[in-house]
């Protein structure tokens, strides 16, 4: 199902006698903030779900491959500009797999920021070529239009062999997602979304019931 089909059926239910009260005109916009909310929980979800039965096939399906250069590498550590944020799921899953652009072997091990105390004094750490990186927002460049994460790339080979591009495998944030993109759904799951939505679109706030102790002058 393609991204615009969601928000369709979402904005001719609530266009329709079906929803009550809740009957309108949505701007397609709205639509879109409700359903990136919703997404991100399924994609929870379905991590979790992956944690049980220790299948995470559904989040590669969302997923998509960004090639990132790497620049201004000094000795074996550089670094790489992701192109948006990338999803925020326990154990860095948003990140489902980087590594180097032409040879798709050699995969990147991911670590915590804090970890290289630890592992640098463990003598596998000397031993051990597996390229590193980790995950940090951009401190580098900062404003309108910079990158809002880059990855801490380490233990990186030098030149002649020197990487000079990597492909970082990311889920996918609904609002990244193009109108007329597919998005690929298990059964079922569509009607869901777009009940959640409708949900969520449907609630009212709560009347103001407090005194705010306005006083109206009389003329």
């Amino acid at each position: 199902m393609k991204k615009i089909q969601l928000i369709d059926a979402i904005i001719d239910f609530l266009a329709s006698d079906a929803a009550g009260d809740s009957k309108g005109i949505y701007h397609p916009e709205i639509a879109k903030q409700h359903l990136n909310s919703v997404f991100n929980d399924v994609v929870y979800n379905t991590w979790l779900n992956g944690k049980k039965y220790s299948d995470f096939s559904q989040l590669d399906a969302w997923s998509r491959v960004y090639e990132c250069d790497v620049e201004d590498q000094v000795g074996t550590a550089a670094h790489a500009f992701l192109p948006f944020s990338p999803m925020q799921l326990p154990d860095g899953m948003g990140i489902r797999q980087l590594c180097d652009h032409d040879d798709n072997t050699n995969v990147f091990a991911p670590v915590e920021a804090t970890s290289n105390a630890i592992f640098s004094e463990l003598e596998v750490w000397t031993m051990d070529a597996t390229p590193t990186y980790r995950l940090e927002q951009n401190n580098l460049f900062t404003g309108a239009g910079e990158s809002s994460h880059l990855l801490r790339l380490e233990k990186l080979p030098v030149a002649p062999d020197a990487i000079t591009s990597v492909d970082a495998m990311l889920i996918v944030p609904m609002d990244q997602i193009d109108d007329y993109d597919d998005i690929a759904l298990p059964s079922g799951m569509s009607d869901n979304i777009i009940r959640q939505v409708i949900d969520l679109m449907s609630k009212k706030p709560a009347p103001d019931m407090l005194n705010d102790m306005v006083i109206e002058k009389k003329a």
